[in-house]
């Protein structure tokens, strides 16, 4: 989870943000895109003073890291969204805004998202989290998607990055927490959805409740089944 940091790290880049979505597919709720900035000077720092004693070669770099209690505790724990508990997710989601250089948080509502569509949205909101992260960062990752807005040279768009780069995988867990806490509010403005257990994706129980007590403020209307089921 930090290869792809720690390489441009060992070249003087420090300042990498880790931009990831969270809520594309939902028939409910917004999208949510997070960009975060670890400070990775922080991360590294007991395997610099090690290395800078004894002459560590570089392969060796990660085994020191590994033996930091505070690394093993929160930033060891950190990976996709997915794979990772409703509890731990919460509990880092506070650890990565209270110790990162800077976090954004982006949220586009089903109403933009059936105005401009996916596609246009998605480009907004990863330009607009990474330009509103306090410090301009001198690289990004994102989890596969290429933000059209900023120079390919400034860049690296990894498949499945959020189980490859720490940096995406933070991003990813503030996204999520963020959402997940959005769609559980929703609930109680819609208790008869059940958005706080299927966060608006569209499970069987959701489709059921659509059918039987149609589309409200909340759902994407350009996406299906709703689509057809309003026309």
């Amino acid at each position: 989870m930090l290869q792809y940091e720690k390489n441009l790290f060992d070249k003087g880049i420090k300042f990498i943000a880790g931009v990831d979505e969270v809520g594309r597919g939902p028939l409910a709720g917004p999208m949510v895109v997070s960009a975060v900035i670890l400070d990775l000077q922080s991360i590294f720092n007991i395997a610099i003073k090690a290395k800078s004693i004894v002459g560590m070669p570089n392969d060796e770099f990660l085994s020191i890291i590994n033996n930091d209690v505070e690394y093993q505790k929160n930033y060891g724990k950190i990976n996709d969204s997915k794979k990772v508990t409703e509890k731990t997710r919460n509990v880092l989601a506070d650890f990565i805004k209270e110790n990162c250089i800077s976090f954004s948080i982006i949220e586009i509502s089903n109403t933009e998202l059936d105005e401009i569509g996916i596609s246009q949205a998605t480009q907004k909101a990863f330009f607009n989290s990474v330009t509103k992260l306090k410090i301009n960062p001198e690289y990004i990752f994102t989890d596969a998607f290429k933000i059209k807005n900023i120079s390919d040279k400034k860049q690296t768009n990894l498949v499945k990055g959020d189980s490859l780069s720490i940096s995406i995988a933070a991003a990813s867990i503030v996204a999520k927490v963020h959402r997940d806490a959005l769609m559980v509010k929703y609930s109680a403005i819609y208790p008869e959805y059940g958005f706080d257990e299927h966060k608006g994706y569209g499970t069987k129980k959701h489709l059921e409740m659509i059918k039987k007590y149609g589309a409200c403020d909340i759902h994407r209307r350009s996406f299906e089944p709703i689509k057809s089921l309003l026309g």
